[in-house]
């Protein structure tokens, strides 16, 4: 659906300037969301919600002639994203596997991209229902640390990305950030838009602080990581705007230990 009425520009003599239309005004409505019926029926759907952000992209787009540059960046940068996500994604040591699901709905946000993965409980229960709860959680929890594992590793792969595209572009975003809740979310418009709290969770995590990669530690044990994580990550309770005051989250150890001294006090040892 389109809104694309003729519009002309008039001075009232007594009102100033004003603008006739000729058209339909009753286009004009929330059809132009282009997201389907909102109140179609809408049932929870558990994800774990990452938000990817570019650090730096707003002065990236105060170059001089942005519109040279910036489309061809954010194609690049997206076309990067989504192929080496998928090869993150891969068990190298076993054909046609995957560490998880592909992500089933993603969204451009204008200086990064949002992910959503589906945790498809029916499915995990129904690879053995023999198992006790306690050993369904323990596979549950290594899956979901694989997962961002996998995650962590392709964040690492950001320079290489800068490095192939060394010469196309001025000063673009020297570092991608990410931030991984898991939770609830609920389809709108026909499940082409979706909505939940660990979304807002996610998308302040990708920028907490000045560190590059936190996830919240709601219905996430870093336990489940394999020996190689185990001193990556280190668990630490912060203050999250609009979220809440003593959340728990999951931070790299390095980073932290890199964090200017007068940001350290917002996180308090667990």
């Amino acid at each position: 659906m389109d809104f694309t009425p003729a519009y002309e520009y008039i001075i009232h003599p007594t009102k100033g300037i004003q603008v006739e239309v000729d058209g339909d005004l009753t286009a004009f409505n929330a059809g132009l969301l282009r997201i389907g019926d909102l109140k179609a029926p809408s049932r929870p759907v558990e994800v774990l919600s990452v938000y990817f952000d570019l650090e730096g992209f707003t002065n990236f787009t105060r170059q001089v002639d942005p519109q040279l540059a910036i489309p061809n960046f954010i194609s690049d940068f997206t076309n990067w994203i989504f192929a080496t996500l998928k090869e993150s994604l891969v068990d190298d040591e076993q054909e046609n596997t995957l560490w998880a699901e592909l992500p089933f709905f993603s969204k451009f946000m204008g200086d990064g991209i949002l992910f959503l993965w589906r945790i498809h409980m029916d499915s995990i229960i129904g690879i053995d229902r023999s198992l006790t709860s306690d050993k369904l959680q323990e596979h549950l929890q290594r899956f979901l640390c694989n997962i961002i594992a996998s995650l962590y590793n392709f964040c690492k792969r950001y320079p290489a990305f800068l490095k192939a595209i060394k010469g196309k572009y001025v000063d673009p975003p020297q570092r991608l950030r990410c931030g991984i809740a898991r939770g609830n979310v609920f389809p709108i418009g026909e499940g082409k838009d979706f909505v939940g709290p660990c979304i807002n969770i996610c998308a302040r995590l990708q920028k907490f602080h000045g560190l590059s990669f936190v996830f919240s530690a709601r219905g996430i044990d870093a336990s489940g990581f394999n020996i190689a994580f185990e001193d990556i990550f280190i668990e630490k309770k912060a203050s999250i705007r609009g979220i809440g005051e003593r959340e728990f989250v999951y931070v790299v150890k390095k980073e932290f230990e890199l964090l200017p001294e007068e940001e350290r006090p917002a996180f308090e040892t667990v």
